[in-house]
Parts: C-alpha cells; sequence; structure tokens
C-alpha cells in the first residue's frame, strides 16, 4: 500500500463560536473535562449527552483523544484531561474571559497539533490495525511539517499540493526537499498529478482534505481559504495563513524547532513513548507560561508596525483576518484612506450626523435606540459615533465614502460590531440581537 496521511476526524474544537460543529465540540470537551476533574467513570460521563448515543459519545471522545486533549486508557473506565486538556479547560472555562485568552488558547491547540504524531500510543478511528501499520512507517509530524511548509512558501499551500505531494510525506527527512519540489511546480504552473495513495473513492479522498484542513486550521480560525488564488494560473483551491495565523504558527515553529530557518538544523520526528500517559504528559504537555509571554510581546510589536498612523485597536484587529501577505498593505490602505477623507471630505461625520438628525429629528444609536441627550442631558446632546458600514480593511482599494455608508451608532453597539475576529456584523444584524425598537 502507498502510504498517504491520514486524519479519522472531521472539525476542531472552537471555542469562540456559538453555533456549528466546532462549538458543538468544544462544549462537548468541557462537559468531558468537567466530569474528569471530578472524577465521574467514562461510562457515566457519556450519560451527560442524553441526545447522543453510545457510540457518537465515542467519537467525541476519540476526538479529543486525537488532539491531546483527554483521553481514556483501553479496557479501563477512567476518563482523564491530559496537561493540555486542563490548560485549555482553564483557559475557556469563563465565557465572558474567552476571547480575551483567544491568542492564548490558539496558541496551547497550535501547539497542540505541532506536538502530533502519527504513531501516538493508539491511533484512533478508521481500521485500526491499517493505521497501526501506517503509522509504524512514519516518523511524520504532520501538523509541525505543514506549519513549515507554510512559513517556506509564502504563507500558502494549494489543495493540489496537498493531494499531490503532502500527504505522501513518508519521513521529516524529506520535508526540505518538499519544499523544493512544490517551489518548482509553482514556477512551472502545473499543478501536482495526485499520488497513487490517495483513497480510491473521490468523495473519501476529498473528504481527507477537508478534515486535515478543519485541523490545521483550527476549525478556520488562522487559515483561510484564499479568495485570490495567485498560485498555478488560478486554477484549485488555496489555503492561506492569516496574519494572526502566521504570528501564531511562527511562534510554534521557533518553540518547538528553533533553527528552523538554517538548512543545516536537524528536523523534529515522531519519537517512541511508552505509553498513552508518557505521549500527553511529555510528548504533547503544555504551553509553557514564557511562550505565550514571548508570543503576545511578539505580537505588539508587529502591532506598532501597522499602528504607527493611529490606527485603532478595532481597526488592527480586523487586519487579523487578513491573509499575511495583505496585512501590511491592508494597514496602509486604512492609513491611505483617513489621509485622503481628511484632504477630500473633513466634514464627512459632521454631514452625516446632520443629515441623521434632520431625517428623525433627534440622534440616537441604529442598533440600540439609545439617546445621550435624554441619558446625560445638555451635556449629551448631538453626541454619537459614526461607523463604517463596510469595513474599510475590506475595501479593494482607497476610495471616498459618502454619508449613507455611515450608521450612527453609541459607543457601546459600536465596539460590539467590531469585536469579534471571526467578522464584523451589520448594524441590522446587532440590533436584531439585542431586540431594539429603534426606527430608522
Amino acid at each position: 500500500m502507498s502510504f498517504c496521511w491520514f486524519t479519522s476526524f472531521i472539525g476542531y474544537p472552537n471555542f469562540f463560536r456559538t453555533k456549528g460543529r466546532g462549538a458543538d465540540l468544544a462544549r462537548g470537551f468541557v462537559t468531558l473535562g468537567d466530569a474528569a476533574n471530578s472524577g465521574t467513570s467514562y461510562a457515566d460521563s457519556k450519560k451527560l449527552f442524553p441526545d447522543l448515543d453510545s457510540a457518537q459519545v465515542e467519537t467525541k471522545k476519540a476526538a479529543f483523544q486525537e488532539f491531546g486533549l483527554l483521553y481514556v486508557v483501553p479496557r479501563s473506565n477512567t476518563l482523564t484531561l491530559t496537561p493540555l486538556g486542563q490548560q485549555m479547560l482553564a483557559l475557556c472555562k469563563v465565557r465572558k474571559r474567552v476571547e480575551k485568552n483567544r491568542r492564548a488558547m490558539l496558541l496551547a491547540l497550535a501547539r497542540g497539533l505541532a506536538r502530533y504524531q502519527f504513531n501516538n500510543p493508539l491511533p484512533v478511528g478508521g481500521n485500526r490495525e491499517q493505521m497501526r501499520k501506517r503509522a509504524a512507517s512514519s516518523d511524520v509530524l504532520p501538523y509541525l511539517a505543514c506549519f513549515y511548509l507554510l512559513h517556506k512558501l509564502d504563507g500558502m499551500l494549494a489543495v493540489s499540493e496537498l493531494r499531490g505531494a503532502v500527504f505522501g510525506l513518508q519521513t521529516m527527512a524529506h520535508l526540505r526537499s518538499l519544499v523544493e519540489s512544490i517551489r518548482s511546480k509553482r514556477s512551472t504552473g502545473t499543478p501536482f498529478d495526485d499520488i497513487p495513495g490517495l483513497p480510491a473513492k473521490a468523495g473519501t479522498a476529498n473528504n481527507l482534505k477537508i478534515y486535515f484542513a478543519s485541523h490545521l486550521s483550527l476549525d478556520n480560525e488562522i487559515m483561510t481559504l484564499s479568495k485570490s488564488n495567485p498560485l498555478y494560473g488560478g486554477r484549485g483551491q488555496v489555503y492561506e495563513l492569516t496574519q494572526l495565523g502566521h504570528e501564531i504558527t511562527k511562534s510554534i515553529l521557533d518553540a518547538d524547532w528553533p533553527a528552523w530557518r538554517s538548512k543545516s538544523s536537524t528536523i523534529p520526528k515522531a519519537r517512541e513513548f511508552e505509553g498513552m500517559e508518557d505521549y500527553f504528559n511529555n510528548g504533547v504537555g503544555q504551553v509553557r507560561p514564557e511562550l505565550i509571554e514571548r508570543d503576545l510581546k511578539r505580537a505588539a510589536e508587529l502591532s506598532k508596525q501597522v499602528r504607527h498612523l493611529a490606527l485603532e485597536d478595532e481597526e488592527l484587529e480586523g487586519l487579523k483576518e487578513l491573509p499575511h501577505r495583505e496585512y501590511k498593505e491592508g494597514g496602509q490602505r486604512l492609513v491611505e484612506h483617513r489621509q485622503l477623507e481628511k484632504t477630500r471630505n473633513p466634514a464627512l461625520v459632521r454631514d452625516a450626523k446632520k443629515a441623521f438628525k434632520k431625517k428623525h429629528g433627534r440622534c440616537f444609536c441604529e442598533a440600540c435606540a439609545f439617546d445621550f441627550e435624554k441619558r446625560y442631558g445638555k451635556r449629551g446632546k448631538g453626541y454619537i459615533e459614526a461607523h463604517h458600514r463596510t469595513p474599510i480593511s475590506k475595501m479593494s482599494d482607497v476610495v471616498t465614502l459618502r454619508i449613507e455608508d455611515l450608521a450612527m451608532v453609541c459607543s457601546n453597539c459600536h465596539r460590539m460590531l467590531h469585536r469579534y475576529r471571526s467578522g464584523w456584523i451589520t448594524v441590522e444584524e446587532l440590533r436584531e440581537l439585542v431586540g431594539s425598537t429603534a426606527k430608522t
């Protein structure tokens, strides 16, 4: 059998969303994590999921085991949180602090992936005997290898490169030659043909790509499908690190492979462990506080490069969603926009407020109906904030805005509109969220 990478489960626990498969997995992890810490047996833990049968709970448990968060020793009834699982549970337990802990959580999850190896003590899912044979033939750390490839290949990996080259990597010793092979293909504009080891069924082969990309991207938190494919004449799909993903994975590479930039450095590879406890405690482990602190310091330094012309924090956070190659360009576009508006239309916000007051007779928040004058009297008269309906970081070029492009919102709603990196919401969506009776 030709070697091919394998991934057992679709989805990845996403602690930052409230809906979808990733959010469901995250809630499942918290439930099992609490059960483990309280000493609840695995059999009794399954009863905490009344809407799922035993096999479905087993699937969740197996997924968390593969991700390095918890495990059950074979033929035992003991549910155990790993050190990484304990760390993640502590970071996500208080919902209102999850967003503040976002970077630390993504760093911990990414490092857990980087330590994952095919020949972990107990491959899970699928045909176990077949997977054991595959794992025994490889020393690959698949996610660490891909973090390296992404940084060496301009933050991008084409689906054709995954299916035609990456998924066939059998030993970490060939990782550098794989980089050169992909660069050669890109220079000629000729995509790879699929490796022989891909599953024969087209749907199964495609699912392998979907599953792996879901894990590699941490459920699309640090990597996304590129909207502008610059490879192979625009043919096929391309996954691309966001700026946040670039920063996170660079911190992981620096920690787990300090000399990764050097062509002569020793390449990390999978190793043998005495058992599951040894693998999860000493192989996967936790993210050390100093690594988190070092990552945060580096992020602050990078942010200064874009904030140098007084960009607001909310705008900077929006830029983090951009692909790494567009990050600084996006920052410059924000700056250019501000300069353009300042010179061409210094009265834009004033005129927008004036037109709004003329139409409605007063200034109030279009999302929650808050009226500063009603609440604060003369001190709040005429006060309201202007919100760009289309985030400037998403604009394809420098443009001049019209008053119709601005919405009037209160300070609190303005912050809520910009809060989540996973996507700014519209004023209309926020109005529905808060159940406002504001009339526009």
